[in-house]
C-alpha cells in the first residue's frame, strides 16, 4: 500500500529568511585563496629591480586588500589588511633568499670599483661594489653592481677577489656569496604565522556577516 505525504508549503516569513541569507561560501573561498596568493604574487613582483614593476605589484596588493577589506566587514577587514601587508613584506625576502639559493650561479669574480650614494631614509651612505666575473668569456662583457645591503660590505677592497651569485633570468640582484644563506627558520615562521592570521582573519569576517 502506497502511502503519499504532503509537503507543507513554506511561509512567507521561511521564505524571506531564504531569500536573505544568501550563500556566502564561495566568495569565502575565494577571499581564502586568492588573498594570499595575490600577496606572494605582489611580493614577487618586488623583487625585481624597476620602479614599474613594483609600482605594478603595489597596486595589485592595494586592490586585492581592499576588496577583503570589504568582503570581511570593517573591523576585521582592516586586520585582514594590515596581515595581509605585512604577510607580503615577509614572504618577498624569503621567496628571494631560497630561489638565489637553489638556482644562482656562483661565479668568481674581482672587485673593480667601489663606490658610495647618498640614501634618502638613513643618514648613513649607501655602498656599492661593481664586480667582474673572471671566466673569460664573461670578463669584459657583463659586469654586476653589489649593493651593500648584498654584501658589498665596507671590509671589500678594489681588486680583492670575491663570489657573486647571480640569477641566471636576471629577476633578482646579484649578491655577494656571503649573503645566499637559503631562507632562515626565523623567516618561515614569521611568514607562516602571518599567513594563518590572515586566514583567521578571513574566516572571522566571513562569519560573522554570514550570522
Amino acid at each position: 500500500m502506497t502511502t503519499w505525504k504532503s509537503e507543507r508549503p513554506a511561509t512567507g516569513t521561511e521564505t524571506a529568511l531564504h531569500v536573505a541569507r544568501p550563500r556566502r561560501w564561495p566568495g569565502t573561498v575565494a577571499v581564502l585563496v586568492l588573498t594570499p596568493a595575490v600577496m606572494v604574487g605582489c611580493s614577487w613582483l618586488a623583487q625585481k629591480q624597476g620602479t614599474l614593476v613594483l609600482l605594478l605589484g603595489a597596486f595589485l596588493a592595494m586592490l586585492v586588500l581592499i576588496t577583503a577589506w570589504t568582503m570581511c566587514g570593517a573591523g576585521p577587514g582592516a586586520l585582514v589588511a594590515a596581515s595581509g601587508f605585512a604577510f607580503m613584506l615577509f614572504v618577498g625576502p624569503a621567496l628571494g633568499d631560497y630561489v638565489l639559493d637553489q638556482r644562482g650561479l656562483r661565479k668568481d669574480a674581482v672587485i673593480v670599483e667601489t663606490g658610495t650614494y647618498r640614501t634618502r631614509h638613513t643618514r648613513a651612505d649607501g655602498r656599492t661594489c661593481t664586480v667582474v666575473p673572471l671566466d673569460t668569456a664573461e670578463a669584459g662583457s657583463r659586469s654586476y653592481d653589489v649593493d651593500g645591503t648584498d654584501g658589498c660590505g665596507e671590509e671589500l677592497k678594489t681588486g680583492q677577489r670575491v663570489t657573486v651569485v647571480t640569477d641566471p633570468q636576471d629577476w633578482l640582484a646579484p649578491r655577494m656569496s656571503t649573503e645566499v644563506t637559503g631562507v632562515s627558520p626565523s623567516q618561515v615562521w614569521v611568514s607562516g604565522g602571518l599567513f594563518v592570521s590572515m586566514e583567521a582573519f578571513v574566516l572571522y569576517g566571513r562569519l560573522r556577516r554570514r550570522a
